[in-house]
């Protein structure tokens, strides 16, 4: 499985954040709100208006690997479980004039690399302004390079 920030690629879905947990699944037909396997609303497509992250960012190029070094360490020399789980972000869904916000876990400790959430929310913007992309969700690794790539495109404009 391919992973970008907040998003993983699993077979013939997009998962933003932990699918284990809160997540969202990205489909060719519609945006499922999910907690862990149990559905909490689905949201056809064509319904949308937006949708936004709220999850810590970080500057840090590989927040993961240095959160679970620092608990690996602190946890061997303990000798005991320390009980630290990532605390949820959220998300917004707006549909037809109305809004929803549901938590939406992350992947681990600390917050995700700054760029992967920008260009998460640009790949978002993009299949909800572009209907004919949407199948695209069907082999979702390679919606992952086009989020990297819009990630790279915001950071280069704004330099």
């Amino acid at each position: 499985m391919k992973r970008y920030g907040p998003l993983l690629a699993l077979p013939e879905s997009l998962a933003i954040g932990d699918p284990g947990r809160h997540h969202l699944r990205l489909t060719p037909d519609a945006v499922i709100v999910r907690d862990g396997v149990e559905n909490r609303g689905i949201h056809m497509w064509d319904t949308l208006e937006g949708i936004a992250l709220e999850v810590p960012t970080t500057r840090f190029r590989l927040p993961g690997l240095l959160g679970t070094i620092v608990l690996g360490a602190l946890t061997a020399m303990l000798m005991s479980d320390l009980g630290v789980d990532p605390d949820d972000g959220s998300v917004e869904i707006t549909a037809e004039g109305g809004s929803s916000r549901s938590p939406l876990s992350r992947h681990h400790v600390g917050g995700y690399w700054a760029p992967t959430v920008t260009g998460a929310h640009r790949m978002l913007e993009y299949l909800i302004a572009s209907p004919e992309h949407r199948a695209l969700l069907a082999h979702p690794e390679s919606l992952i390079d086009v989020a990297a790539k819009l990630a790279r495109e915001a950071r280069d404009a704004a330099a």
